[in-house]
């Protein structure tokens, strides 16, 4: 009798536990990419954000993964979409960003500062400079600096 209470206890840890894995999905690195909340201010998800300044929260549907930037007040900076070797900007947030991609490439200022916000095995999403004249860019592995 005192084997089934264990047993029913271990059992229900499982199947509590089994949402939250369903909830996660990887994006091959080890990286664990949420399923929902693209667009809040705080959503559900790990902080993958290498610059103490900024939120980056990584998310993943049907074969294409989200990259969004919040500032450290919530607001919503960029949102970068990926699948595959393709890029693309989301028109979200209040941020008019401009945004360098592999394929369309916006060059920041000569002497704009560099914070590297993420990094997978994939690309960097690095920020140039502050302000009005800042720049987001995608960089893919063999553009990387």
């Amino acid at each position: 009798m005192h084997f089934s209470r264990i047993g029913s206890g271990v059992a229900s840890v499982i199947l509590a536990a089994v949402p939250m894995l369903a909830m996660a999905q990887s994006d091959g690195h080890g990286v664990h990419l949420a399923r929902s909340g693209l667009g809040q201010a705080q959503p559900i998800a790990a902080n993958l954000s290498l610059d103490p300044q900024w939120r980056l929260y990584g998310f993943q549907r049907d074969g294409i993964s989200y990259f969004q930037v919040n500032d450290l007040a919530g607001r919503v900076q960029v949102i970068i979409g990926n699948a595959d070797d393709a890029f693309w900007v989301l028109p979200a947030g209040e941020s008019r960003a401009r945004v360098s991609l592999p394929s369309q490439r916006v060059h920041p200022a000569t002497n704009a500062a560099r914070a590297e916000v993420y990094r997978d095995a994939g690309f960097s999403l690095v920020l140039y400079g502050h302000g009005a004249e800042a720049v987001w860019s995608v960089e893919v592995a063999d553009q990387q600096r």
